[in-house]
C-alpha cells in the first residue's frame, strides 16, 4: 500500500468528504464528565440543502449529511495521509488501481457489498443518462472500471496518467445497489455501507439517523459503537446564528459552526470547546458565458482592479481573516504558497476606470456605465445566512459602483444558490468560497463541461493557458505537480476569471460534546458525547 510519492496533495459550498473517517486529527473536546453512550448528538447546520443523494450533488451541506451514511473505498486523516476504508489495500501505477475489499461490509438493506456494485457506481456516474458532478472530482479523466469478484477487486484504469488516482477515485461516496436502481429512494433517506442511517426527514427542520449494528470498516478501524458514541444523530436547520449560540449556551445542541460575533459571547464560556477549521470566506466567480456581463474580459480585470480585497475581507470575517493568496487554504494545505502576487490585478480604481474607457464603457448621468445603449449591471448572488456576508457583498456593490459598474445584489438560500449555479446558471457572479482538497478538482470548476452536460464548470469558463497546465500538472506528483498546479492558477488569476479574496477559520463549539474533523467537515464516526 506505500506509495513512491508523497502525498503532498490533501482531497465539496464546495472539498470532498471522505466519509466515516475517524480517529486523530484536531476536534473540539467536552467539558468534564464520562462518555455517555447510546444518547443523540444533535448538530445544527445552517439550511435545508435538498437533496442528500450523494451522485446529485457536491454542496458543502449536502455533504456533511450523506456522510453519515456513505464510505468512500480509502479515507484520508488529518494529516493528509491515506488510510484502508472498504478497500484493505491496492496496487496503484500512474494510469491504474486495484483496490481489494474488505469483506463483510454491508449496506443499510442487510445486502454485502461486493466489487461488482462498486464498479457499477463508476459506471453510473460517467454515464450521459445519468451525469454526475462526481465524476470530475473523483477522476477528471476518461476511464474504466472493472470487478473481479471472486478476489474481491475492482480496477479503475485511466487513459492516460494520473498522479493521485488512488486518491481520486478512493473519494467517491459508495452508494449500494438499491439507491443506484432508484434514485429517488436516496432523495431525503440512505442507503449506503456508512457507520449511520437516515430514518426520518422533516423538511427544512431536521434530519435524524440511527447507527447501524456491526459498523466496523471505518478508517484504521473505526466504528461507531466507542464509548460515547451516539446511538442516533439530529441534524437540525438553524440558520440564525444567534439561536444556534443560544442553543450551544443552553445544552440544546452538541455542536454548531459560529462565524459571526456571537463567537465572543460563546468564547467568554468555559462550558464550551471550540476548534477552528481554515477555509475560503470569499471569493468572487464569476459567469463568462455568452451574453453575460464578465464575459467580456476587460470587465473582469476592470472588476478585479476596482475591489479592495483587505477592506472587503475585513467586512466579510469581522476583522478576523486575512486577505487570500492561494486558492486552496483547507488544512494540511495543498501546494502552499502565495499564487496571487505578480498574478492577481492590484486594487486600482483609476486603472479600473482607464480599462472600461478604454473598453467604450461610458459613465451616465447616474454613474453606472453604458455600452451599445446597454448599462453595466452585474447580477450578483450569494447564500444568506452570516450578516458580515451580507456586509461583505454591499462592499463589494460600492466598489464597483465607483467605477461605474452596478450590481443587482440577490441573497439566496443553499437550495435556491445551488440551483441557480447549477440548474438555471441565472447570474454573472456569485460570492462564495470555493473549498477543496485535490487540485485536480479545481480543474472541474474553472474548466470542463458546464452544468448542463453534468459537469461543474457554472460560469463556462475557457482558459486554455489552465487547461494546458492543469494536464500537465494532473500526471505529476509532489513537487513538480505542485509548481504547474502553481502556474495553473495563476493563468486564472491573470484573466480574472476568479477572484479570491479572504479566508478565515470556521469555528466548531461543542457542548458536552467531542469530535473530530477532515478537511471542513465533522467525522461521524469521531462524534461522542458526555455526561
Amino acid at each position: 500500500m506505500k506509495r513512491k510519492y508523497p502525498v503532498a496533495l490533501a482531497v465539496a459550498a464546495v472539498s470532498v468528504l471522505l466519509g466515516g473517517c475517524g480517529g486523530g486529527g484536531s476536534g473540539a473536546g467536552s467539558a468534564a464528565g464520562a462518555p455517555l453512550s447510546g444518547g443523540t448528538f444533535t448538530m445544527n447546520l445552517g439550511t435545508d440543502p435538498g437533496t442528500i443523494n450523494p451522485y446529485k450533488t457536491t454542496g458543502g451541506t449536502n455533504r456533511q449529511i450523506f456522510a453519515f451514511s456513505y464510505d468512500t473505498l480509502v479515507g484520508r486523516m488529518p494529516d493528509g495521509s491515506i488510510a484502508p476504508q472498504l478497500a484493505t489495500s491496492w496496487k496503484v501505477s500512474p494510469d491504474e488501481v486495484t483496490y481489494t475489499l474488505r469483506k463483510g461490509v454491508t449496506c443499510a438493506d442487510g445486502t454485502t457489498l461486493t466489487p461488482s456494485d462498486v464498479a457499477a457506481d463508476f459506471d453510473y456516474i460517467k454515464d450521459p443518462k445519468t451525469p454526475s458532478p462526481w465524476v470530475s472530482l473523483t477522476i477528471p479523466l476518461g476511464y474504466t472500471a472493472s470487478a473481479d469478484d471472486a478476489a474481491g477487486t475492482v480496477t479503475i484504469k485511466t487513459k492516460t496518467p494520473f498522479g493521485l488516482l488512488l486518491e481520486g477515485a478512493g473519494s467517491l461516496p459508495i452508494v449500494c445497489p438499491a439507491g443506484l436502481k432508484d434514485p429517488g429512494s436516496i432523495e431525503h433517506a440512505s442507503n449506503g455501507t456508512g457507520p449511520y442511517k437516515v430514518t426520518s426527514y422533516v423538511p427544512g427542520d431536521h434530519y435524524t439517523l440511527e447507527a447501524r449494528p456491526g459498523y466496523a470498516w471505518g478508517p484504521k478501524g473505526a466504528t461507531n459503537s466507542a464509548a460515547g458514541s451516539p446511538k442516533k444523530v439530529k441534524i437540525a436547520f438553524v440558520q440564525n446564528e444567534s439561536t444556534s449560540a443560544n442553543q450551544l449556551l443552553s445544552g440544546q445542541v452538541n455542536a454548531a459552526q459560529i462565524t459571526g460575533p456571537d463567537r465572543a459571547r460563546l468564547d467568554a464560556t468555559t462550558t464550551l470547546k471550540r476548534f477552528d477549521v481554515p477555509v475560503m470566506v470569499g471569493e468572487m466567480n464569476l459567469n463568462e458565458a455568452e451574453g453575460r456581463v464578465f464575459a467580456d474580459p476587460q470587465v473582469r480585470l476592470a472588476m478585479a482592479a476596482a475591489l479592495d480585497r483587505s477592506q472587503i475581507t475585513k467586512v466579510g470575517t469581522s476583522g478576523l481573516g486575512k486577505v487570500a493568496d492561494n486558492m486552496m487554504v483547507e488544512n494540511p494545505v495543498s501546494c502552499p504558497g502565495d499564487e496571487t502576487t505578480g498574478a492577481l490585478p492590484a486594487y486600482d480604481p483609476a486603472s479600473a476606470n482607464r480599462i472600461l474607457d478604454t473598453a467604450g464603457y461610458a459613465k451616465g448621468g447616474d454613474g453606472l456605465r453604458v455600452k451599445d445603449g446597454k448599462k453595466l449591471t452585474a447580477n450578483l448572488i450569494y447564500q444568506v445566512g452570516a450578516p458580515q456576508t451580507v456586509s461583505a457583498v454591499e462592499l463589494i456593490g460600492q466598489q464597483l459602483k465607483a467605477v461605474g459598474i452596478g450590481t443587482n445584489l440577490k441573497g439566496l438560500t443553499q437550495a435556491a444558490f445551488l440551483e441557480a449555479l447549477y440548474t438555471t446558471q441565472d447570474f454573472d457572479a456569485y460570492y462564495s468560497g470555493i473549498n477543496l482538497e485535490f487540485p485536480f478538482m479545481m480543474t472541474a470548476y474553472w474548466g470542463g463541461v458546464t452544468p448542463d452536460k453534468g459537469g461543474r464548470n457554472t460560469g463556462s469558463i475557457v482558459n486554455e493557458d489552465f487547461d494546458t497546465l492543469s494536464a500537465k500538472a494532473l500526471a505529476a506528483s509532489g513537487a513538480a505537480g505542485c509548481d504547474l498546479w502553481k502556474q495553473a492558477h495563476q493563468a486564472l488569476l491573470k484573466r480574472a476569471d476568479v477572484l479570491p479574496i479572504s479566508v478565515g477559520d470556521r469555528p466548531f463549539y461543542t457542548s458536552k460534546a467531542s469530535l473530530q474533523t477532515v478537511g471542513l467537515f465533522a467525522v461521524p464516526t469521531s462524534l461522542r458525547l458526555y455526561q
